[in-house]
């Protein structure tokens, strides 16, 4: 059995790497990594990232709601909930073999999965997958943090929180497909409504990670999982453009009063 993994870097993604190598006897051939784009852009560039995002209108209004949110520690740390994990250690690097790359779509990827054919892709974390990337392997699988059928894309747990249905805040295991997060589902994760915004994010994306590596491998050993095709009429899938300074300020604030006061 031949494993390939796309992801991003990071701690989590390196360590998920490592463990998933060493329960499925070192099956994990290589790991691509996608490297991100600069994130030094000049303030004339990060405006006209924004202006192509909102448009002209509403550019100053963005740019005052990015103002107040950087001005405020405590809303920007809110922010950074849907990322909590716990503490983990693990061997520094990559146990498997590691490939970085600009793109998870390009030709010397392509290239490389051609020959390798693995027998399973693991998405975790990078840019959409192209469907000649995917039809390299027999089967491709993804951890998308958002609960599908109703939330997609980008910024889905986010999207669920500030339209107040914590009962759609999850995450959900799937095969991957040409279309985004619509693949059939493997398993879905809600998220603990009896929890602090800070503790529930932490502990769906622990619960998120560990049943991710063990599908990954229970998929690995040749398994026959049970899935259940999604009803994507049901859900929209949110783009990362819409992560604006307006959405953000707003979201962070609404994460406060939520953990000061309890009430969603």
């Amino acid at each position: 059995m031949s494993i390939v993994i796309i992801t991003i870097p990071g701690e989590d993604k390196r360590i998920f790497a490592n463990s998933l190598h060493k329960i499925t006897n070192e099956q994990v051939d290589l790991v691509i990594i996608q490297r991100p784009k600069p994130n030094h852009y000049s303030l004339i560039e990060r405006l006209k990232r924004l202006y192509k995002s909102v448009g002209f209108w509403a550019l100053p209004r963005e740019i005052f709601y990015a103002i107040r949110l950087r001005a405020n520690e405590d809303l920007k740390n809110t922010l950074g909930y849907f990322r909590e994990r716990s503490a983990q250690i693990s061997e520094s690097g990559y146990l498997p073999k590691i490939l970085e790359t600009v793109s998870v779509n390009g030709d010397d990827v392509y290239k490389i999965l051609k020959e390798l054919s693995p027998d399973l892709i693991v998405i975790w974390g990078s840019a959409i997958v192209k469907s000649h990337i995917l039809t390299t392997a027999k089967k491709a699988i993804n951890l998308h943090m958002g609960f599908c059928p109703y939330y997609r894309g980008a910024i889905a747990n986010q999207r669920a929180l500030m339209r107040r249905e914590p009962e759609r805040i999850g995450a959900t295991i799937h095969y991957a497909e040409t279309e985004v997060d619509k693949g059939d589902i493997l398993l879905t994760i809600k998220a603990d409504l009896s929890k602090s915004p800070r503790d529930l994010f932490r502990k769906l994306n622990d619960e998120a990670e560990k049943q991710y590596l063990n599908i990954a491998r229970r998929l690995s050993s040749g398994e026959n999982l049970p899935k259940q095709m999604q009803n994507t009429s049901l859900g929209e899938t949110f783009p990362l453009k819409q992560w604006t300074p307006k959405t953000r300020y707003k979201l962070a604030k609404q994460i406060l009063k939520w953990e000061k006061t309890g009430i969603l």
